[in-house]
């Protein structure tokens, strides 16, 4: 048999860059420092101009492209060389090789579109292959890839999951398990919407490569694909290893790919997907929930630029370097167990790109509201901004100069509020609006408003509003939550309750290495025993706070000696969420085992009924099973089809549900060296102090609901709370503009907008359908007419396909 090797280096240049502590700065199998890790590429190079049989691929992103060619350019430039003579290329394409199945919508898009870019701009090449080390991957990869020229996927080594549609075969041995079988080579690789990409079906392979074709020999016709795929980190190629492998021809996926898919094209096709990734509770997700911030800030100065510019011809300012920073900050080593001082500088890489684009919002809002004709408002004007494009019923939240305020409409009705002083003269103010689409509404504050009452509970607190009722025990657990009008119970009882934080404490229980660092020997991984339980105990009686707008429920708490906490639990009259904020204090806290999820800090919502588990994903839903990690986007959902509960986050990604009990990841930290990626039976040969430090808010929410996720409009509940609304308060001023706008509105809730973004002179809003048919798009508009909308590989269209993504263009009608 003619076996092929297609070798694709694996970079881990940030992480050497910018993490001192990492092991993979460790010899033979990582580099000391970025010198060392430029004289390995070197040497690669090297080899592969003396041996011109030699060809090796890089899986390099856009954004270690331009730090090479910054950092070493001969390097860089001697690579681009060895592509455009056909002896090595790249693979991947996106711009910072992150987990896809952890990032939004627009995090997803931006990284294949900023990684074109990089590689059009840097090196005038065009990237044929997804193939990734790790596994990075959801059901709507597809459709990015082929949009943005990528032909062909391949099977990672790293965990991940097939479900087959139409057959297929796998070859069972007796020794070495499942394989995939030649002529069964690849699969359409099918996205929800329907895109359909050629995934290559490499072997799993663990032997050495020479004992790995010799063992495909002795199955003679039974043998598997013959393209063998290595994806190691970078290596060192020298005289030993060309020589392991010199029963096989080198090849580029680019090229062996193309043939093969001529001789064995797919003849099954496959929903493809990950429930794994370094979502672990590492420093209680704070790299992820200061992720989802800034992408929020970010996402709105895009918003806002465009109504300024739609509505007063303000100049957009770019958002292109929080962006940047954003992207950067999304690599997967950022997020790995491994990489403490690049979690740290990822961190304030984007609390910095956060401050940046609020401060873009802040400056787009003003001019806005200075055209705004407030002269005829009674009180001080309020200019409220929903930055997306659907109506929306949101919660505002603002500073005031006052004491004692109160928020009335335009035509000066009182309108259910919550006033907090937090000054001699200021207070923060929250209340409801209903607004308009991308646009503004205007409200006024005016003094001789109500203050909160509070009361301290010691009893079940019971709240009750059109949606729902719920008892609540001092400790902040829900013993019951019943659905109105129809009365069901959605909650298991007093002895199980909702909303039950739980861990188990593993101070000086995970091991640590002993002796000199040795990677070619790693020390096999052993099961910690579990610590003693740990549960949430109240160290304060419950505080209830009353206003028109609704109740906040309050207590502080304690999870263990090491972990201080504060529960609020706001509770509207006006809206059927629940909102559940809790601000961990830790100090030097260990919190469960790395690879025992049921001993990390997590809440539970144990369950009255059985349902279907769906959840949001980039650019689509998705249903999933029970008894298995998964990562929602921002929202996850159980029913039955007549009654459900949704729960929402904001950057606590994992999840997973066992029996009828939905559990959601908060927090791991240990000082120890058993840790890794879930793949091999070794400890990892270097320890990290991870012990949980500082405080953390973590922002949750609940929404029962009748019917299933679309009957709820699950997609609007999460933008609701995800993307609130945001106030100026101006001064009593004439102007152009009136005191409510919107520009562009989608009233179907089936269609979800991601983005609304200025580009020269037109708008383009992104976004995609949920519906079970085509949908044609009837947005309300004012002052924008639409030009054209098109698919993302830019085919003109009138309709948009379920789950297709589509650009709307949009230009000003003045």
């Amino acid at each position: 048999m003619d076996w092929k090797l297609a070798l694709a280096q694996h970079p881990m240049y940030i992480l050497i860059k910018e993490d001192t502590m990492c092991a993979e700065r460790t010899p033979p199998w990582g580099a000391p420092d970025i010198e060392s890790y430029h004289v390995r590429l070197r040497q690669n190079i090297s080899v592969l101009r003396k041996y011109p049989r030699i060809k090796i691929g890089y899986e390099w992103s856009g954004l270690e492209l331009e730090l090479l060619k910054d950092e070493a350019p001969e390097v860089f430039h001697d690579m681009l060389d060895l592509v455009k003579a056909g002896q090595s290329t790249f693979y991947n394409g996106t711009y910072s090789q992150p987990h896809l199945q952890t990032l939004s919508s627009e995090a997803n898009y931006r990284q294949f579109e900023w990684g074109a870019r990089v590689y059009e701009e840097l090196c005038n090449h065009q990237v044929m292959v997804y193939a990734h080390q790790e596994s990075s991957l959801n059901e709507q990869t597809p459709q990015l890839l082929k949009a943005f020229g990528i032909r062909y996927g391949v099977l990672p080594h790293f965990s991940s999951t097939l479900r087959v549609f139409g057959g297929g075969e796998i070859l069972f041995h007796s020794r070495f398990g499942t394989m995939f079988m030649h002529g069964e080579e690849f699969a359409g690789w099918e996205g929800l919407d329907g895109t359909v990409l050629d995934l290559y079906l490499q072997e799993p392979n663990h032997m050495r490569i020479r004992e790995w074709i010799n063992f495909q020999e002795m199955l003679g016709i039974c043998h598997v694909p013959p393209v063998m795929v290595e994806i190691p980190d970078l290596i060192d190629v020298d005289e030993e290893w060309i020589d392991e492998r010199a029963q096989a021809d080198f090849s580029l996926l680019d090229d062996v790919l193309e043939e093969r898919r001529r001789i064995a094209p797919p003849r099954f096709q496959v929903r493809f997907y990950t429930n794994w990734s370094y979502i672990e509770g590492i420093r209680a997700e704070e790299l992820s929930r200061s992720n989802w911030s800034a992408e929020v800030s970010a996402l709105r100065a895009e918003a806002l630029n465009s109504l300024a510019y739609v509505l007063t011809k303000r100049a957009p300012q770019s958002t292109d370097p929080a962006w940047k920073s954003i992207l950067t900050t999304q690599h997967h080593d950022a997020y790995c167990f491994c990489a403490p001082e690049l979690r740290d500088k990822s961190v304030r890489w984007l609390k910095e790109a956060d401050a940046e684009t609020a401060s873009l919002s802040e400056a787009a809002a003003q001019t806005v509201v200075a055209q705004v004709n407030t002269s005829g408002v009674d009180g001080q004007p309020l200019v409220v901004f929903n930055t997306v494009p659907h109506k929306q019923q949101g919660v505002v939240t603002v500073e005031v100069d006052t004491t004692n305020p109160q928020i009335l409409d335009a035509s000066g009705n009182t309108l259910p509020y919550e006033a907090i002083p937090v000054s001699a003269n200021k207070s923060q103010v929250r209340f409801l609006a209903e607004l308009p689409g991308l646009g503004f509404s205007t409200f006024q504050v005016s003094p001789d408003g109500d203050k909160p009452t509070e009361e301290i509970y010691r009893t079940d607190y019971v709240f009750e509003n059109r949606f729902y009722r719920a008892t609540v025990q001092p400790d902040g657990t829900f013993t019951s939550l019943v659905l109105l009008p129809s009365g069901d119970e959605l909650l298991e009882g007093a002895a199980n309750p909702g909303n039950m934080l739980t861990a188990r404490d593993s101070t000086g229980l995970g091991p640590k290495h002993e002796g000199t660092l040795d990677v070619t020997n790693w020390g096999k991984w052993e099961p910690s025993r579990r610590g003693p339980e740990l549960t949430w105990k109240p160290i304060s009686a419950a505080r209830v706070q009353r206003s028109s707008m609704g109740t906040t429920f309050s207590v502080d708490g304690e999870v263990g000696s090491d972990a201080k906490a504060t529960l609020s639990v706001c509770f509207y009259e006006e809206l059927p969420r629940i909102d559940l904020d809790w601000s961990f204090t830790f100090t030097e806290a260990s919190i469960g085992h790395f690879f025992d999820d049921d001993t990390k800090l997590r809440v539970l919502w144990p369950l009255a009924f059985a349902g279907d588990i769906h959840h949001d994903i980039s650019f689509g839903v998705v249903d999933t099973r029970a008894d298995r990690p998964f990562f929602p986007a921002s929202w996850v959902d159980i029913s039955d089809g007549l009654k459900g509960l949704a729960y929402l986050h904001q950057g606590t990604l994992k999840h997973w549900v066992a029996g009828n009990t939905l559990v959601n990841l908060f927090a791991w930290g240990e000082d120890t060296d058993a840790i890794g990626n879930r793949l091999d039976l070794v400890r990892w040969p270097k320890c990290f102090d991870q012990r949980l430090r500082g405080t953390h808010t973590i922002h949750t929410a609940i929404c029962p609901h009748s019917g299933d996720w679309r009957t709820a409009d699950l997609i609007g509940a999460a933008r609701s709370y995800g993307t609130p609304p945001m106030a100026i308060v101006t001064d009593s001023h004439p102007g152009t503009l009136p005191l409510e706008m919107d520009i562009l509105s989608f009233a179907d809730a089936e269609i979800a907008a991601t983005s609304v973004k200025a580009e020269g002179e037109k708008l383009v809003c992104r976004l995609y359908s949920v519906k079970a048919q085509a949908a044609e798009l009837k947005p309300a508009l004012r002052w924008l007419e639409i030009e054209k909308m098109h698919s993302l590989g830019g085919k003109s269209i009138d309709e948009v396909k379920p789950y297709k993504i589509a650009h709307l263009i949009l230009k000003p009608v003045r």
